[in-house]
Parts: structure tokens; C-alpha cells; sequence
């Protein structure tokens, strides 16, 4: 009688899971991702719905109501819960729409400078050689620009506007985009499946576009929440100067320094717009930080 074969059995179905959905899964997981998205959430709503949030307008001028008192101050009242400044303009209405404009230099800068930075790391990491050379030639040329200085200079002799601003800041922070995206580019270009591509005689161009950007994504989107603080913290600093956004706009940097004569008086016309400065930029770092721990699981840049 003959024995009967034994019985194997199969391995278990594997489904392959993309990599984009375990970096979404673990971003849902990681606390500084939910912390810091749910304080930028609210900035970003308010600036969205502040002319439903507050009834007045951020630029209409009552001398009757010069420097009203916040409400957590003596001769505070609810009608102006962040009190008036010198002009008797809302502080809490401009505080909203300030945030407006913070949020849009930041964020047309980075699509700048992203582009510019990406375009030209991706070149460099890819085709190497003298296309190598010149694009580190032109970032040596960049770092050895002082940012603020040069941002100054252009601004007190072409003149002041938003669309100036955004143009200024965002042709200055190209640099660290380049050189992360040159270096990420560098080692996806020696894969094996890169290489694949090529000798099937995949086009440069499909090999950038399905290959190397969708691979590159992680770091990028890092870099660029590190530029994006950047970006945001430079505007309020040409602000303060004088030399960034112009009455009648308002972004928190010109609010900090139209209140600067009132330091020892109302510090708290600083401090308002002060402390939302601070609380974006803790926001956007605690995202970045989650970010890089989501996109590289040893935790290093």
C-alpha cells in the first residue's frame, strides 16, 4: 500500500502595501504630527474665515477707541477681546488677517524656492558631471550671500510690495532644497532599478518623473517645512524693519513693529502677534520634525 504524499501547505498571501500608505499610517501615529497639524489647522481656518470671525475691518480707523485694554486687562471689554492699537483698529481682526498674509508669503516662497531647489538638485544628482559643477558652483555662490542682508538691500532699492516680497525670499532660500534633493537624487540614481529603466530605454524624462520624484517626495516635503518657518520668520523680520508688507496690509511682523513705542506701556500689543509668531513656527517645526521621523525610521535627516 503506498504511503500518501505529504501535505505542504502554501505561504500565506502577502499584499503588498504602498509606501505612501505606512508613512500616512505612521504619521497618524506619531504625536508631534497631530499636535502641531491641529495648531496649523486652526491658524489656517481662522485666516481662512476671519472676515466671518471678527465684525470690524482690519484697516478702518476709530480714534475714539485708541488702545482699549484687552479683556484680561483693567478697563478690558468683550467688543475687542485682543483691545485696539494706537489707531483704534481691532487687534484680534488683524491679528486674523495678518495671518493671512503670513501664511501666503510663506507658502508661495516655498513653492518657489522649492521649485528652483528641487529643479536644480535633481539635475546635479542625476546627470552629475559638469551639470554637477555648475549647480555646486552656483550654491557655493548662493551661501556666501547673507540672506537677511541681501533681502535689505533689494527691498530698500527696488521698493516694497507683496508680490517684491514673495519674489525676494523666494529666489534667497533655494539653497537647502538643492543640496538635499542633489544628495537624495545621487543615491536613487545608482538603484538597480534605475538602471533597469535606462537599459529598457525608458525616456530621461519618464525616468524623473515615475522614478525619482515620487522617491524623493519624503525628504522634500522635510526640507520644506524647515523653509516654510524660514520663510515666514524672514517676512516678520523685513516687516519689523519697515521694509516687508505695507499699510494697509497687515502681517504679524508689521503688527510687532508698529507696537514696538508701546514696549514698556501695553506689552501686550507685542506679545499678541509676538506669541502667534512663536506658536506657528513651534507648529510647523513639530509637523517637520514628525515628518522626518515618518520618512527616515532610524530618526536622522
Amino acid at each position: 500500500m503506498s504511503s500518501m504524499p505529504p501535505v505542504t501547505h502554501a505561504p500565506p498571501l502577502q499584499i503588498a502595501v504602498s509606501p505612501t500608505r505606512v508613512a500616512v499610517g505612521r504619521a497618524l501615529r506619531h504625536g508631534s504630527f497631530w499636535v502641531g497639524g491641529l495648531i496649523i489647522l486652526v491658524i489656517f481656518l481662522a485666516a481662512i474665515f476671519a472676515p466671518w470671525l471678527t465684525p470690524y475691518d482690519p484697516s478702518i480707523q476709530d480714534l475714539g477707541q485708541r488702545f482699549v485694554a484687552p479683556v484680561w486687562a483693567e478697563g478690558g471689554s468683550w467688543a475687542h477681546p485682543l483691545g485696539t492699537d494706537g489707531l483704534g483698529r481691532d487687534y484680534l481682526t488683524r491679528l486674523l488677517f495678518g495671518a493671512r498674509i503670513s501664511l501666503m508669503i510663506g507658502f508661495l516662497t516655498i513653492l518657489i524656492s522649492g521649485t528652483i531647489g528641487t529643479a536644480m538638485g535633481v539635475a546635479a544628482g542625476y546627470w552629475g558631471g559638469w551639470v554637477d559643477l555648475v549647480v555646486n558652483f552656483i550654491i557655493t555662490i548662493r551661501l556666501t550671500l547673507p540672506v537677511v542682508l541681501v533681502a535689505l538691500v533689494v527691498v530698500a532699492l527696488v521698493g516694497s510690495s507683496l508680490s517684491l516680497l514673495v519674489m525676494v525670499i523666494g529666489l534667497l532660500l533655494w539653497d537647502r532644497f538643492a543640496i538635499v534633493m542633489r544628495s537624495a537624487t545621487q543615491q536613487l540614481a545608482s538603484r538597480e532599478y534605475i538602471t533597469s529603466a535606462r537599459t529598457i530605454g525608458s525616456s530621461t524624462s519618464r525616468i524623473l518623473i515615475r522614478e525619482i520624484l515620487p522617491n524623493i517626495m519624503g525628504p522634500l516635503i522635510v526640507v520644506a517645512s524647515i523653509e516654510l518657518a524660514h520663510a515666514i520668520l524672514l517676512e516678520a523680520a523685513l516687516s519689523f524693519l519697515g521694509l516687508g508688507v505695507q499699510p494697509p496690509n497687515v502681517s504679524w511682523g508689521l503688527m510687532v513693529a508698529e507696537a514696538k513705542s508701546q514696549l514698556l506701556f501695553r506689552p501686550w500689543m507685542i506679545a499678541v502677534p509676538g506669541a502667534a509668531l512663536v506658536l506657528l513656527i513651534f507648529a510647523i517645526n513639530l509637523v517637520g520634525d514628525a515628518l522626518r521621523d515618518v520618512t527616515t525610521p532610524e530618526g536622522k535627516a
